[in-house]
């Protein structure tokens, strides 16, 4: 070695072993060292070229596994929107949060539709000895026939002994009035002059001039009420909503109401089994 630290260097090696015995000496033919006149100067070439480059460190095993987690998330979440743009194009859209439905209203032709709550067989037939009609109804069910009229400008509440009754609590109740429209007497005057307390809390039935077409034994009635709440002393089931249906024949007026755990097409299915005889009602 030459330079400054030369003498060191030389009185490390010539000089006496330290405690552990080790002696400093040169190591002739080290890699990277020019050692030819002891000139202590370093080839970087040289130390370079003893050693790998461009080596690259291998992902540990969780990267791996998250990056294929991502992808199969990926994955789902376009399956899902696409199956709910396949459910819009269907015309099967999800209701709104505090989407209310339309009241139901009358079919204008064809038959019933299908009713959301099951109507049971309408296997027996219940014939009124005063209002001048029949109707059929469910085994089940249990028949008050009414025992008075129905006077002119008058309304009858439930349990009113103008009402023939077919019920199943729990479930439905039919009341059927009906009264003559007297001498003179017209349909649109009737109409004009018929009124009906609104037993529930809020009002329901609407101006006359809106009430859609309902057939009732074959004849073209008016569904003058539709899914209307009952007052909570009236009812005769857990949800309870009513329905309401007036129609002429013969110069008499027939009021079909039906209330319970039941929908429109409930009501139309039962106004399909009645049958009206006007030459039959005793008042």
């Amino acid at each position: 070695m030459t330079g400054p630290l030369a003498p060191l260097e030389r009185s490390l090696r010539d000089g006496p072993p330290d405690e552990a015995g080790y002696r400093p000496r040169l190591l002739d033919g080290a890699p990277g060292v020019d050692d030819d006149g002891l000139t202590g100067v370093v080839h970087l070439e040289r130390l370079s070229a003893g050693r790998p480059r461009g080596r690259t460190q291998a992902a540990p095993p969780w990267q791996y596994l998250a990056a294929a987690l991502a992808v199969v998330v990926s994955i789902a979440a376009l399956g899902i929107i696409g199956l709910r743009n396949q459910a819009g194009i269907n015309g099967l859209p999800s209701a709104s949060p505090g989407q209310v439905s339309p009241s139901p209203s009358a079919r204008a032709s064809g038959g019933p539709p299908a009713s959301a709550v099951p109507v049971p067989p309408l296997t027996e037939t219940f014939v009124s000895p005063r209002n001048g009609v029949s109707v059929r109804y469910p085994a089940a069910w249990t028949v008050t026939p009414a025992t008075a009229g129905w006077p002119a400008n008058t309304y009858l509440p439930y349990g009113n002994p103008g009402l023939d009754t077919l019920v199943h609590t729990g479930e439905a109740r039919l009341v059927v009035a009906s009264q003559p429209l007297g001498p003179g007497g017209t349909e649109e005057a009737w109409i004009a002059a018929f009124f009906r307390p609104f037993n529930g809390p809020t009002p329901c039935g609407g101006d006359h001039s809106t009430w859609p077409r309902i057939v009732i034994g074959g004849v073209s009635g008016y569904l003058d009420a539709a899914d209307c709440p009952v007052a909570a002393d009236s009812k005769i089931s857990v949800r309870d909503v009513s329905y309401d249906a007036l129609v002429f024949s013969g110069g008499r007026v027939y009021q079909f109401g039906l209330d319970g755990d039941v929908d429109l097409a409930y009501f139309e299915a039962l106004l399909a089994a009645v049958q009206l005889d006007p030459s039959k009602a005793q008042n």
